[in-house]
């Protein structure tokens, strides 16, 4: 069987999710959606599989706007990494593939740490370890269902969080987050060290006479910030002295190398 797995990644999360699932499943290295020809020759595949992370019960935005030049895909199915609540994604990400002809044929919720330092710190020790090893365990699960081309999607959560609180806030908010990078700010701790400039995967962020800043092309991933090796970058003043989340399993220059660094 010919398949392939294909990924986005901020702080690690999805890239090692998409790593687990490729051993699982036999093939090769995961592919970063962003690489230039990613998805050449995908129509001679058995399986295509897109791990992305859930931002505001949808997907980054260059997720989705790859979603919507995707050739012709035989079985295609949606691994949806997210902190807890996956809300309404694989409706949003049916939504994006339509005009392709494309089928969503199964979608999966992995359950992952939070890198939304806003929200708070990351879940840290025994508790990290226990929800990274349930994950994993999942991925077994459903490289299983892939390997046997069926049907199946995990529940978006219940009516009200999809659609009322927060799912209303989400959908009115979702057009903006390329312009939250407002909101990311720099202080002295910083070491012009570039690693920020390094894994942000789209070149939003820039270092000018050695700072960083960001140019409204944001994904939120927060890369960025739970990257920065001085914990220098912060978000609203919400973020200042809380610890930073990678995943344990991926390092920074792996992130970074999404985009040929």
């Amino acid at each position: 069987m010919n398949h392939k797995v294909f990924y986005f990644t901020g702080t690690g999360n999805s890239l090692w999710t998409a790593r687990l699932l490729s051993r699982e499943l036999g093939n090769s290295e995961p592919v970063p959606i962003i690489s230039p020809g990613a998805f050449d020759g995908i129509n001679e595949l058995d399986s295509v599989g897109i791990v992305f992370p859930v931002y505001m019960h949808r997907m980054p935005h260059i997720v989705a706007e790859t979603l919507r030049r995707l050739p012709k895909a035989g079985y295609l199915y949606a691994v949806a990494v997210n902190g807890g609540d996956p809300g309404k994604v694989f409706r949003f990400f049916r939504r994006q593939i339509r005009p392709t002809g494309n089928i969503l044929k199964a979608g999966f919720s992995i359950l992952t740490p939070s890198n939304y330092l806003p929200y708070g710190e990351a879940i840290q020790g025994k508790a990290l370890d226990d929800q990274l090893q349930s994950g994993a365990e999942k991925v077994t699960r459903l490289a299983g269902i892939v390997k046997r081309a069926e049907a199946y999607f995990d529940e978006e959560g219940s009516w009200f969080r999809r659609n009322i609180s927060p799912g209303l806030f989400y959908s009115l908010g979702y057009k903006y987050i390329a312009k939250l990078d407002s909101s990311f700010s720099v202080d002295d701790s910083c070491t012009s060290c570039g690693t920020c400039q390094q894994v942000c995967p789209v070149n939003n962020v820039r270092l000018i006479d050695g700072k960083p800043v960001w140019h409204q092309s944001c994904q939120l991933c927060m890369a960025c910030l739970n990257l920065c090796p001085e914990g220098a970058i912060q978000f609203a003043d919400k973020t200042r002295g809380l610890r930073r989340y990678r995943n344990p399993f991926v390092a920074a220059a792996d992130i970074a190398a999404q985009k040929g660094v």
